[in-house]
């Protein structure tokens, strides 16, 4: 993680729903309150690193700036997330819960790489 920088997913301020492949990417309202903090700690890194006066609002006016984000996390990723959720209720743990969700996934054809 650098800045928000992400391999899971992104959080974004503007408008990105017409920027944004809806077949591969889900937007999310921020709700959850871990997302909320991380948000949070990236806006005060991106501040402390850039001295951006867009950061300094945002953290500011942070109650009313929060709603204004959405969560970008692609399709396969929380397809993927699921997985691991399902395969662990089954009492599955560690690499071996990875592997079994991993073959699942694999198996579900509406994932967007396809095979």
């Amino acid at each position: 993680d650098v800045l928000g920088i992400r391999l899971r997913f992104q959080f974004h301020h503007f408008p990105v729903a017409s920027r944004c492949n809806g077949e591969m990417v889900e937007l999310e309202p921020l709700s959850d309150p871990e997302d909320i903090a991380e948000l949070r700690a990236l806006v005060e890194l991106h501040v402390a690193a850039s001295g951006s006066p867009f950061g300094k609002r945002r953290l500011a006016g942070w109650a009313g700036a929060v709603h204004r984000f959405v969560k970008v996390i692609p399709r396969d990723y929380k397809r993927m997330l699921a997985s691991i959720a399902s395969v662990k209720a089954k009492g599955l743990s560690g690499s071996d819960a990875l592997m079994a969700a991993f073959v699942e996934n694999n198996r579900d054809l509406a994932r967007a790489s396809g095979n």
